[in-house]
């Protein structure tokens, strides 16, 4: 009788890790989450100052990996964190205020360590986007190391 209850116990306990891991450790959620903060960090309003625009730049900075490479059309790429971060923060300053959002999210993980996500990214400014992007996982922190522009969608 106490051996049933003990692997009943044990059944119970491995469940629970199992839905924990599932629910709270999944990677699929941190990549989304890790854009939806991109996405939000690169979010600019006209009342931002600019100590809070170079806060921003210096969050999305921490976002990217070193050697981030982003491809704006078929012959355009800009590579580099601080080339990157420039890119964002310019487009955000001529626009003064940029809304920025993200839709569609798709991920596969390619390894423990790589992901992939395909999105629609809608800018205040411009037509929607259909992204392409490559993530990798450093110190346990998922960072963006490319994104590529797929096409520009009409309006909707």
């Amino acid at each position: 009788m106490g051996a049933r209850k003990l692997v009943t116990l044990l059944l119970i306990a491995i469940v629970a890790v199992l839905a924990a891991r599932y629910l709270f450790w999944n990677d699929r959620r941190d990549i989304r989450a890790r854009l939806e903060d991109i996405a939000e960090t690169a979010r600019m309003r006209a009342s931002d100052t600019p100590e809070q625009r170079t806060l921003k730049a210096d969050q999305l900075g921490r976002y990217v990996a070193d050697d981030v490479i982003v491809k704006t059309d078929a012959a355009t790429f800009v590579g580099g964190r601080p080339a990157v971060v420039r890119l964002v923060m310019d487009g955000a300053a001529a626009q003064k205020q940029l809304e920025v959002s993200l839709q569609d999210v798709q991920v596969e993980l390619i390894d423990k360590a790589t992901a992939t996500a395909f999105f629609t990214l809608n800018l205040s400014s411009t037509a929607p986007r259909q992204i392409y992007a490559t993530l990798a996982k450093h110190n346990k922190e998922w960072l963006l190391t490319r994104a590529e522009v797929l096409r520009t969608l009409g309006n909707q």
